[in-house]
């Protein structure tokens, strides 16, 4: 006797569909994430490169193929981060419970911080990039799950960080990169107390204190790019 399934509601098929799209991609080890954003690293330099000698009248005909075989090196490498990292998004979108349209909404911000999380990875601090990108679509996810539905009104909150504290929070350990979320008031609500923070961690506030004292200090390194201005704000 043989027996039917129900069908699948129209959430879990969206989940579903995107999971068959990111199927078609191999999942990367952290090593060869690592590889594949040099890829893309070195794509971007022979992209410059190639600006460069189009201005001439004469360019070496053999360097120009060099570069030209970077940036297909690089657009493939990036292909294949973006693609291996979808089942990230999916994985992180069930965790929301949401209706079909809204599943549909987180499912496209997260491809869409995915793609930004290529573009300001930086390999050469050995974070593999599913880790790095993870940020970006939890963030965006929580952005979608706090825009107005037909029966709520929109809601007022800070002007979103800049890019390069963003890149920079994505960096960080998650735990870190909490306690600056609530300090700054990048997690949609107002900038909180030390002493707040800690009561929504479950911490002491020494405890709260000091993380954050390592969070700042790590953001302040010489290497982290750019001039972190919200940072004084603490």
């Amino acid at each position: 006797m043989s027996s039917t399934q129900p069908p699948a509601d129209a959430r879990e098929a969206l989940l579903r569909l995107h999971l068959e799209a990111a199927s078609e991609y191999a999942v990367l080890s952290d090593e060869e994430e690592l590889e594949a954003a040099a890829d893309v690293a070195e794509a971007r330099v022979a992209e410059n490169e190639l600006a460069q000698l189009g201005a001439r009248v004469f360019a070496d005909l053999d360097e120009v193929g060099r570069l030209r075989e970077s940036l297909r090196a690089g657009d493939d490498a990036r292909a294949a981060l973006i693609g291996s990292s979808r089942r990230l998004v999916v994985a992180l979108a069930r965790r929301h419970d949401a209706p079909a349209d809204r599943t549909a909404a987180l499912l496209a911000a997260g491809d869409e911080a995915l793609s930004r999380a290529v573009d300001r990875y930086d390999p050469t601090g050995g974070l593999p990039f599913s880790a790095f990108a993870r940020w970006w679509v939890e963030r965006a996810m929580r952005e979608v799950e706090r825009e107005p539905t037909s029966s709520t009104t929109a809601p007022t909150g800070p002007v979103p960080a800049d890019p390069v504290l963003l890149t920079a929070l994505g960096h960080l350990h998650r735990d870190d990169c909490r306690v600056v979320e609530l300090r700054l008031g990048l997690n949609g609500g107002p900038a909180l107390s030390s002493a707040d923070t800690a009561q929504i961690i479950g911490m002491a506030e020494d405890q709260e204190r000091e993380r954050e004292e390592v969070a700042l200090a790590k953001l302040r390194h010489p290497s982290t790019p750019g001039v972190l201005t919200h940072l004084r704000r603490l």
